[in-house]
């Protein structure tokens, strides 16, 4: 078997027996054995292994095309130290980033490093690295949460569209798709898209591009009605409504072209499909049809 063969099924662990033995006898055994336990105190670049040791023995096999043999016994131990360098990176540290998933109807709430809470809405993601989070308190969103930030250094959320920073406050962000809202119940939020940069205050609210500013903060919400089973919409269209519908129920909705940029404002309850389905399709003098995991809303 081709020297690179053993090396790579000995990386694997996949050598047999016999591949074992060939492994041991060759002449770097030893160095190879000893990168492997250095490396793994290393906090390696992200190299990628594959094409890097590809492009050195290219590089190798050219040279010695030119009559210029380089392949020393240093040099083949500077290959292996990208390979396991690139190893080291994929199978360790990549392993610190915490990802929580909800599926559909389904929420979480999680508790960060620092003690903040984050309450999770349905078909969301959220990902963060406690290794670095007493240096740099950051969550990535894709989805939808409610966060109760603990005072201390900045805290950010990273978004597709938009980047939250707070110290100490509660703000919900939702992050679906091309859409992008962020409300403020506590304290105060920065939201830059790099289009915008704007400070809301309790009861403020950041759609897309646009800043909502509360006209009166002594009634704002205290939390997302989503945190206590349902949803609400202020001007929203319809089929925008009927996606987040979709992420409770478990269902699939077909709705007229006509009818789905027409405005919502309203609640429906993640408790029971036929009432929410009534107080969505009733405000608009829409009919409602399910079949299987398939709803149907038409004009009569």
């Amino acid at each position: 078997m081709e020297r690179e063969q053993l090396i790579t099924k000995w990386l694997d662990n996949e050598l047999s027996e016999a591949e074992l033995q060939e492994f041991k006898r060759l002449e770097d055994y030893e160095d190879l054995v000893r990168i492997a336990e250095t490396t793994k105190q290393l906090v390696p670049p992200a190299y990628k292994a594959t094409q890097e040791y590809e492009r050195l023995q290219t590089s190798l096999d050219s040279k010695k095309k030119s009559g210029i043999i380089y392949l020393k016994p240093f040099l083949k131990v500077a290959a292996i130290l990208i390979l396991f360098a690139g190893i080291y990176y994929a199978t360790t540290l990549s392993q610190q980033t915490v990802e929580i998933t909800t599926a559909i109807a389904q929420k979480e709430v999680v508790t960060l490093p620092d003690n903040s809470i984050v309450t999770i809405n349905a078909m969301s993601d959220l990902y963060y690295d406690p290794a670095t989070w007493d240096e740099f308190r950051a969550v990535t969103l894709d989805g939808e949460a409610y966060f109760q930030v603990a005072k201390g250094a900045t805290f950010s959320v990273e978004t597709s569209n938009g980047v939250i920073s707070v110290l100490g406050t509660q703000f919900n962000v939702r992050n679906r798709d091309d859409k992008f809202e962020v409300y403020c119940y506590e304290g105060s939020v920065q939201v830059d898209t790099g289009e915008h940069t704007v400070i809301l205050k309790p009861g403020d609210r950041f759609r897309e591009s646009v800043k909502i500013a509360s006209t009166n903060t002594s009634t704002a919400l205290s939390q997302p009605s989503w945190i206590v089973n349902e949803t609400s919409f202020e001007k929203t269209p319809l089929g925008e409504v009927l996606k987040e519908f979709e992420r409770h129920y478990n269902v699939t909705v077909s709705l007229d072209k006509e009818v789905e940029n027409l405005l919502f404002t309203g609640t429906f309850t993640h408790l029971d499909m036929e009432i929410a389905l009534k107080s969505i399709s009733l405000p608009f003098n829409l009919s409602h049809k399910k079949q299987g995991n398939k709803v149907t809303l038409s004009r009569d």
